[in-house]
């Protein structure tokens, strides 16, 4: 499947006369079409970008372009099509109703969370949030960090071979360094959350 969708975007972009920077005129509707209906990898997109635009200017290229995926399909659930989508899709998310009740309760750091590691398709993390009572600025700010989580991520490593191996260990360090900060904000704020779960799984 993944190959389909990789001879897809090149055909895509040799149809369209499209290379070097100029492929970002098909990436970001691509973008968007992902964070809607969610049927090829982000990660497809990310190197891409990194072909193209190197490490740091890849990662941020394609951290802009999945913030504005989301960001639109979000606004689009939330005033348009959710009536469309949950007829269609709408079973799919009794699959995620922890993480629905996740968000509910965290708010911008479940978002953090399901966007680092991709346990949720991201069009559902969009509906989810959308049906949430998260506000819209906190959808966008739960959004722009965990993108930032995952392209960082998945950049540094599925740049590996292209990357000379002190700037990877230099990107990985980084990358440690803000997750803690985000892990000790977290904590901080919801301790009082945590302590609640805890008492709730072990019975009390």
């Amino acid at each position: 499947m993944t190959e389909m969708i990789n001879a897809w975007i090149d055909w895509l972009l040799q149809s369209l006369g499209l290379s070097g920077p100029s492929i970002v005129f098909a990436t970001l509707p691509l973008a968007v079409l992902q964070s809607l209906f969610g049927f090829f990898p982000l990660a497809i997109l990310i190197v891409l970008h990194v072909s193209v635009f190197e490490v740091i200017g890849g990662m941020a290229v394609s951290w802009l372009a999945c913030n504005l995926g989301a960001v639109v399909v979000y606004f689009l659930f939330r005033r348009y099509l959710f009536d469309w989508f949950d007829r269609k899709w709408g079973y799919k998310l009794k699959k995620y109703e922890k993480w629905q009740t996740y968000l509910d309760r965290y708010g911008i750091w479940t978002l953090v969370l399901l966007r680092t590691i991709p346990i949720v398709p991201s069009n559902i993390i969009n509906l989810m949030s959308a049906v949430s009572p998260m506000k819209p600025a906190a959808f966008v700010w739960g959004t722009v960090l965990g993108n930032l989580s995952f392209i960082w991520l998945f950049g540094t490593l599925s740049s590996s071979l292209i990357v000379p191996r002190e700037d990877w260990n230099g990107f990985l360090l980084w990358y440690g360094v803000f997750m803690l900060i985000l892990l000790a904000i977290f904590v901080r704020l919801h301790w009082g959350h945590l302590q609640e779960d805890k008492r709730r799984r072990a019975g009390h």
